[in-house]
């Protein structure tokens, strides 16, 4: 009985010395530039897609409402998504 207790004794004051950082004492100032870094290109990239993004949206919204009349054609003027596309496309100035 006694070798248990010792043995549990001795695990337990081992448990923290096996759970130290193996890099040992970190410095967060010395990884602020990577941080910063890889910010400011994940900003880039967030803002550059939206532009693109919203200059191909603009080309296929001017092509949608040049095909209206196809649409309409198809659909029906009475069409509530005819509707709603001839709405848009007066708001957007296309017609």
């Amino acid at each position: 009985m006694p070798r248990y207790v010792i043995l549990g004794v001795l695990l337990l004051n081992s448990a923290p010395a096996a759970a130290q950082d193996v890099l040992g004492p970190v410095n967060p100032v010395d990884y602020m530039p990577a941080i910063t870094m890889g910010s400011a290109i994940e900003a880039d990239a967030r803002s550059s897609s939206r532009r693109r993004t919203a200059r191909l949206r603009g080309v296929s919204d001017a092509q949608t409402c040049r095909e209206l009349p196809i649409y309409r054609s198809k659909l029906g003027a009475k069409d509530s998504r005819i509707v709603r596309l001839t709405r848009a496309c007066r708001q957007a100035g296309y017609r």
